[in-house]
């Protein structure tokens, strides 16, 4: 069982790396300047005649998150979830307050003088680690903000303490919990409680059906609807995608797209690493190098389903 728990950090971070180099591209930009991604590569930076760094083509705008890391490099999803998984492991329990204390030390030892971060950090998280480094306490610090992807990036290991403590309902009512340490848009929250469920109905060798019929089940259990102080409230909830995919999974990637997206909206690219992950449940790495080759927040939807494949790729 050893492995497969250092499966899910192994296939979290593999994923992280290999979608990297090009987050927030479009497809279209990787098959015009990479053709495809099927391993580890260095930041690709695009420059004009005068050195300057291209910012837009035909397909849209060009970013550079990762322009001063290399090869290999790892970004805030496989980040926290080390730090996370560092805490369980010092703690033997999920011990808010020191994963609160462990996640904002990675943010901090990474800022530059100009304070900003290297790592890819989000902006919501950001402000949550600002607050718990200004004194504010760990059940307070969180922020609407955003429906950032944080919590279901970096919640892996509590699937995997779930599992080896044989402590489900307290795992997942932690997970809500390391989940409003930085964010409070209710869509944010409970795809870290649903990420926490699906790396342990993995290791409990759930087919997939069942596992599609358990995440929405506890989406809907845990979600509550987003109200209008949260932005984008209007697009509705996580749970209506994950049932979205529980009833179209043969749909092909195109439709997937279509309709879900795979931006760093947790409404968007959650659900296509979910997607993704259950359309190629029997060819897991063929999987994840097509979930980073269709691009967007392509480095957190990699470590998402990275995190999931442990069992597949036995």
């Amino acid at each position: 069982m050893n492995e497969k728990y250092n499966a899910v950090l192994i296939g979290c971070a593999l994923g992280d790396t290999l979608g990297m180099p090009v987050e927030g591209w479009k497809k279209a930009q990787i098959e015009k300047y990479v053709k495809r991604i099927t391993k580890p590569i260095g930041p690709v930076l695009l420059k004009d005649k005068d050195g300057k760094l291209i910012e837009q083509d035909e397909f849209g705008k060009l970013k550079y998150f990762a322009k001063d890391l290399r090869r290999g490099d790892i970004t805030d999803d496989t980040i926290l979830t080390l730090a996370l998984a560092e805490s369980i492991v010092e703690n033997k329990r999920l011990n808010l307050e020191d994963i609160a204390k462990k996640q904002a030390n990675e943010y901090t030892i990474r800022l530059r003088p100009d304070r900003s971060c290297i790592g890819g950090f989000g902006g919501t998280t950001m402000e949550g680690f600002k607050n718990l480094l200004n004194g504010i306490p760990y059940d307070k610090s969180g922020i609407i903000g955003g429906p950032g992807n944080a919590p279901a990036m970096k919640m892996s290991p509590v699937g995997i303490y779930m599992n080896e403590m044989v402590s489900y309902n307290e795992g997942l009512e932690k997970a809500e919990l390391i989940g409003k340490i930085t964010h409070l848009d209710p869509r944010s929250i409970v795809s870290g409680i649903v990420q926490a469920h699906a790396v342990y109905s993995l290791l409990n060798n759930y087919s997939r059906f069942n596992f599609l019929e358990a995440l929405a089940r506890i989406s809907d259990k845990y979600e509550r609807p987003p109200k209008s102080e949260f932005k984008l409230y209007e697009k509705g909830t996580l749970t209506s995608r994950l049932n979205w995919i529980k009833d179209n999974k043969d749909a092909s990637v195109q439709e997937a797209f279509n309709y879900l997206g795979n931006n760093s909206l947790v409404f968007r690219s959650y659900p296509f690493a979910v997607f993704m992950f259950q359309k190629y449940w029997d060819n897991p790495i063929e999987g994840l190098l097509e979930t980073v080759n269709w691009g967007g927040d392509c480095d957190s939807t990699g470590a998402m389903y990275g995190a999931l494949s442990e069992q597949k790729m036995e």
